[in-house]
């Protein structure tokens, strides 16, 4: 059972939905941040996703694989739900995604810091998804202003393979 694994057992079962959540939220924000997830950003979000579930540092693979299940169901379903125009809607998803830092804080440091560079990763790999020649300049401006997640608080860890493995991949 997801509230079982090893780091996560002492967070409430809303704060595992919210961290459940937190990929949905970061690639509705990015994605739709110029308007629509086109297919592309659609299409490369689940792969990013399935890839998380065996690609990522071990401490956050079952989180993955738990966050990646029915992802684009999950996607489809949240942004039906959010509104049409861009302003409002990343509104909401910017708070969601900030009611993660009280969550983060109460994790070990080496698991947080590195589900928050896992984040940082997923939202630039979102804005590159479409545009620009073999994902090349693909962010837009909009999309820049939400790469690097401000609404979350920066969370660093020294030991570090895993932690500069997810930051190689950017």
């Amino acid at each position: 059972m997801w509230t079982m694994l090893e780091g996560f057992q002492h967070l409430s079962s809303e704060e595992i939905d919210t961290l459940v959540a937190a990929p949905v939220n970061i690639t509705a924000l990015i994605g739709g941040a110029d308007g629509e997830i086109d297919r592309e950003e659609r299409n490369w979000s689940e792969r990013l996703m399935r890839a998380r579930t065996y690609s990522q540092p071990h401490l956050i693979q079952e989180y993955y694989r738990v966050a990646s299940e029915d992802f684009l169901a999950k996607l489809d379903k949240a942004m039906a739900a959010l509104p049409k125009e861009v302003e409002p809607r990343s509104a909401i998803l910017t708070q969601r995604i900030e009611s993660l830092n009280p969550i983060l804080a109460k994790l070990d440091t080496e698991l947080a810091a590195t589900l928050y560079k896992s984040f940082l990763v997923l939202a630039k790999e979102t804005a590159k998804a479409s545009g620009g020649f073999l994902r090349i300049g693909a962010v837009s401006a909009v999309e820049y202003q939400w790469l690097d997640l401000p609404m979350l608080e920066p969370i660093h860890h020294e030991s570090g393979d895993d932690i500069e493995r997810i930051e190689k991949e950017d």
